[in-house]
């Protein structure tokens, strides 16, 4: 882990970047994060394909995504990889979709997006429209607050992820949020 972290910081202070970065989480080993060369820790469990009826509380598994959500808090390496880190949060080592926007519009096709509901429960995945072809996506983890990457960088490319308030996104960002979705990959 520590040679890994060595060489994310390296690679970002060269500006060379990574294409697919090594998410670094403080603490704990089931953080579900893997890169091209690496598998999902076993103990990761896949996400419900059930939705929990808006206002009513989490979705299934719920738990488990949100300490991994807390778990990756103050973590790098997430620049404009929303859908990435949300399901790594879900226990997945990558989306599947080629953008929120994308992963948005499936989930409007596939009847499961619950469009402009401000109430999502918690563990849902949580959509915007930010003006660009890719969106972003974010996950609610209760009372009012969502795991968010890239919101508060101090610098371009930072890649920081964060426990935010709700509205920040939209506020900061001026986004348009769309609705909430189960998490389904």
């Amino acid at each position: 882990m520590i040679a890994k972290a060595a060489l994310a910081g390296a690679l970002l202070i060269s500006g060379v970047g990574l294409v697919a970065p090594l998410a670094m989480a403080a603490g704990g080993s089931d953080t579900c994060i893997a890169t091209p060369a690496e598998a999902a820790p076993k103990d990761c469990k896949p996400p419900s394909e059930t939705t929990a009826p808006s206002g009513t509380g989490e979705l299934p598994d719920a738990p488990g995504a949100v300490a991994r959500a807390l778990r990756l808090v103050g973590s790098h390496g997430y620049y404009q990889l929303c859908a990435r880190l949300a399901a790594n949060i879900w226990g997945r080592p990558r989306a599947g979709y080629y953008s929120a926007a994308e992963q948005w519009r499936q989930m409007v096709a596939l009847g499961k997006a619950h469009r402009n509901d401000m109430r999502p429960p918690v563990g849902a995945l949580v959509f915007w429209a930010t003006g660009g072809p890719y969106g972003h996506v974010a996950v609610y983890i209760g009372d009012g607050r969502i795991v968010s990457n890239d919101i508060n960088d101090r610098y371009p490319g930072e890649g920081g992820v964060y426990d935010v308030a709700f509205g920040l996104i939209e506020t900061r960002w001026g986004a348009t949020y769309l609705g909430w979705a189960p998490p389904i990959y």
